[in-house]
C-alpha cells in the first residue's frame, strides 16, 4: 500500500473507489462532497479503507465543533481542525470528545496557499504541544516546514496536501519528513482514475527509493 491519501472532493462510483482502495488505503473528505451529496457517505463507508479523515478545518469554539463532528462519528476515523483557536474553550473539549469516542485529530499547521503566513508557526506549535493530536497537515509545497515540524514533533503523523496541480512533486513530502502525501484532483478528474492511482502509487514509491539510496551513499 502506498504513502497516499486520496482527497475526494466529487462522487466517483463505489466500484472504481474500491479498485482504488488496492492502491490508496487513506480517504480524506472535505466540504464539497460532504455539502453536495451527503447520502454518497453511505457508499463510502461499506469501503474498506485504512482510515476516512473529515477535512472540515474546523476553526470554532469547542460546543459548535462538536456538535458538527457529532453529526459524522459514524462515517470516519479522524478531524482536521485549524490549531490558530487555541486550546482552551476550543480544541482542548474537541480533542477530549473525540478520544471518548475513539476517533483522531490532525491539527494543521502549515497551509499551502500563497495567503498562508508561517511565522505565526512558533504560536501553533505551542498550541499543538497541548493537544493529544493524531498528527498535523503541512503542505507538501513546503519541504522546510516538513523538516520543522518533523524536528519538532517525532512521533507525530505529517499528512501534505498539494501533491499534483498545487505543484508538489510526488515523494518529495514524504523524502523530507511527511508520512503521508495527500493528493486529489489529479486522480478524480483522470480519465481513468484506477490506473492514475496505481501509477502515482508507483510513482511514489520510486521516489522514496530513490531518496533512501540517496542516503545511504
Amino acid at each position: 500500500m502506498s504513502n497516499l491519501i486520496l482527497a475526494l472532493d466529487k462522487e466517483l462510483s463505489p466500484s472504481v473507489l474500491s479498485e482504488i482502495s488496492k492502491y490508496i488505503g487513506k480517504l480524506k473528505i472535505g466540504y464539497p462532497l460532504i455539502l453536495r451529496n451527503f447520502s454518497y457517505l453511505d457508499a463510502i463507508i461499506k469501503i474498506h479503507w485504512e482510515e476516512v479523515i473529515f477535512d472540515l478545518k474546523l476553526a470554532d469554539i469547542d460546543n459548535t465543533m462538536i456538535l458538527i463532528v457529532s453529526k459524522l462519528l459514524n462515517y470516519g476515523d479522524s478531524f482536521i481542525s485549524h490549531s490558530f483557536i487555541g486550546v482552551e474553550g476550543a480544541l482542548d473539549k474537541l480533542s477530549e470528545f473525540l478520544k471518548q469516542n475513539n476517533k483522531n485529530l490532525y491539527l494543521v499547521l502549515s497551509m499551502s496557499h500563497k495567503g498562508w503566513n508561517d511565522s505565526f508557526y512558533p504560536y501553533l506549535r505551542e498550541v499543538a504541544r497541548k493537544i493529544e493530536a493524531k498528527g498535523f497537515v503541512v503542505s507538501a509545497t513546503k519541504l522546510n516546514m516538513i523538516r520543522v515540524v518533523r524536528d519538532d514533533f517525532k512521533d507525530k503523523i505529517i499528512i501534505s496536501p498539494g501533491v499534483g496541480v498545487q505543484g508538489a512533486n510526488i515523494g518529495d513530502a514524504i523524502c523530507n519528513g511527511a508520512d503521508y502525501e495527500i493528493i486529489g484532483r489529479v486522480i478524480y478528474d483522470a480519465k481513468d482514475p484506477i490506473e492514475q492511482a496505481k501509477m502515482l502509487s508507483h510513482m511514489q514509491e520510486v521516489r522514496i527509493n530513490e531518496c533512501k539510496r540517496a542516503e545511504n551513499r
